[in-house]
């Protein structure tokens, strides 16, 4: 099983700077910390978006974090930090909508 740490390394290599999604908005991975692997992944990602600070908490259960179960490959580190990206972009359009997405975010600035 991959530790904390590694899983934070190798997912900030994957995300860390500018992030587009070509529908015009994009966001900036600042930092990515990794405060459970196991039984449940648990990523807090702080991120600017449209000139605000962001802290995101993205918790993944089952098939998801059983990702970071063996070793992290390419396409395992690859699948996760697409992943990722898809739910910042998701709940960046729907937190001032959805109740559960309006949860994952905490203002910073």
């Amino acid at each position: 099983m991959a530790t904390q740490e590694q899983v934070r390394e190798a997912l900030t290599q994957k995300l860390s700077g500018l992030q587009g999604e070509g529908g015009g908005t994009s966001l900036e991975v600042l930092e990515v910390r990794v405060p459970s692997v196991f039984p449940k992944l648990l990523l807090k990602i702080q991120v600017s978006v449209s000139g605000q600070l962001w802290e995101v908490s993205l918790d993944y259960q089952g098939h998801e974090a059983s990702l970071v179960s063996g070793d992290l490959t390419e396409d395992t580190l690859n699948y996760l930090g697409f992943l990722v990206r898809t739910h910042l972009f998701e709940w960046w359009h729907t937190k001032d909508t959805e109740k559960f997405s309006a949860r994952m975010g905490k203002r910073l600035d």
